[in-house]
């Protein structure tokens, strides 16, 4: 009997051990996967992780020893933790916030399809070849070291226009070979918080190849409203019903065609639709030879979008074919500064005269902006002469310059004249002079060359 419990004791005593060293066998094992210690794996791989040299502005990749896997998903995943690791050398920078995470890989036939966390959207570098430096950096390192050939990036499982701010990711992308695109600078029109007065912000895109790709990165900024930091200031112009399934354009007018989502948007009143439209047609006729704005849905014109304003024919710049001028009147875009706090922003309006063309009538105007906005010209200053040529306007003013306490405000000055010239006469340029001289501004600008939108 004593024999009996003896033998039951050491039994449960070895079942103990047993249990003891499965699990213990289990975590060893779970941990070992955790740590991406693959014992399931045969040897090991060699892998090209790309990140950005600022001074040559190029993608170079440095070689990291990594497990071999038979699954391509978990490759992809080792490799962008490879990437958010950082790079070794100093002489290269970082290309993603070290946050990010991906939250699942999908193969479809030569396609990774990698959705990320939303830290994928804090920018780590600077400027549009920065962004592409970032982005790209991720498509090298998964099709450099994979048999796939395309690359569609997702940000918390959806689709999104632009990487950070300027790089289109709406649709799958390759293996980049070339130099790192350099920045756009664009001018869009946003509006206040209450709609009433439009805001210019100058951003930056990618250098487009063409026209139709010009208007679509445009598009896509504005869509994307303006960054954080304006976000107190500055409205959301373009709500997320507005899908734009494609463009063209012929001649001097563009065919905007949106799918029929935006007609279901409720969020239209007066002044939001106003807004919407304004926001687009300015935007979009600053690209060179654009003059006119057609929008469709689903292929066709409609009477309305919103409900509020008559979109069957196309619009102009400014389109006082919707808003005429009253009778006996000529209207033209002036440009003002719109402040807030310390924030200076140029904002157009349309001022009614009775006189057309006149460049005195339109310099006067520039003095007296109408209340709550402000101008940078002194009230004193005197337009002393003009004249046109071609493309140009030549003008002579007089003015004390003494107020202009910066170089933003310097810039903002003379945006102000050549903002308002080149758009209210159609021209190109602005050739300036101060008391017949070309000088030199107090901060510095120079005025020696004849002035453009661009180029300021």
């Amino acid at each position: 009997m004593r024999k009996k419990t003896v033998n039951k004791k050491v039994y449960k005593e070895r079942r103990i051990a047993f249990l003891i060293i499965l699990i213990f066998l289990i975590i060893f094992l779970f941990s070992l996967r955790f740590f991406d210690f693959n014992i399931f794996n045969r040897g090991t791989d060699t892998a090209k992780i790309y990140f950005f040299d600022e001074k040559s502005n190029e993608l170079i990749f440095e070689k990291r020893t990594i497990p071999k896997y038979s699954s391509t998903q978990e490759k992809i995943k080792r490799l962008i933790d490879e990437l958010v690791s950082g790079p070794e050398s100093e002489s290269l920078k970082e290309v993603v916030d070290p946050q990010t995470r991906v939250l699942s890989v999908e193969i479809n036939k030569d396609e990774a399809i990698v959705s990320f966390s939303k830290e994928i959207k804090n920018r780590v570098l600077e400027g549009v070849t920065g962004e592409a430096a970032s982005l790209y950096s991720i498509v090298n390192t998964i099709i450099g070291n994979t048999s796939l050939r395309n690359v569609t990036i997702l940000i918390e499982g959806k689709k999104n226009d632009l990487y950070w701010s300027s790089m289109p990711i709406s649709s799958s992308l390759t293996f980049f070979s070339s130099k790192l695109p350099s920045g756009k600078k664009v001018n869009l029109y946003f509006f206040d918080k209450n709609n009433e007065h439009p805001i210019v912000i100058e951003e930056e895109i990618s250098e487009p190849k063409d026209s139709v790709e010009w208007a679509k990165l445009i598009f896509s900024k504005l869509k994307a409203g303006p960054n954080s930091s304006l976000s107190s200031i500055v409205s959301k112009t373009i709500p997320d019903e507005a899908i734009l399934k494609d463009l063209k354009i012929e001649g001097d007018l563009i065919y905007l065609n949106f799918t029929s989502d935006i007609l279901n948007y409720r969020g239209f009143g007066s002044s939001s639709e106003y807004a919407f439209m304004y926001s687009t047609i300015l935007s979009i006729t600053e690209i060179p030879g654009v003059k006119r704005v057609l929008f469709l849905i689903d292929g066709k014109s409609v009477e309305t979008i919103g409900g509020n304003f008559d979109t069957s024919k196309p619009l102009t710049r400014w389109y006082y074919d919707l808003n005429p001028p009253p009778e006996g009147m000529y209207g033209y875009p002036i440009y003002y500064i719109y402040k807030d706090g310390n924030d200076l922003f140029l904002s157009p309006e349309t001022i009614y005269n009775k006189t057309k063309d006149e460049a005195k009538v339109i310099f006067n105007n520039l003095l007296n902006p109408p209340s709550p906005l402000i101008t940078l010209i002194p009230t004193n200053s005197k337009l002393l002469s003009y004249k046109i040529s071609d493309e140009t306007i030549k003008i002579d003013i007089d003015i004390d310059l003494s107020g202009i306490d910066s170089i933003i405000k310097e810039k903002l000055f003379l945006k102000q004249i050549v903002f308002t010239f080149t758009d209210a006469l159609n021209l190109n340029e602005v050739d300036l002079t101060i008391k017949g001289k070309k000088t030199k501004l107090p901060f510095g600008t120079s005025i020696d060359k004849a002035l453009s939108r661009n180029s300021l």
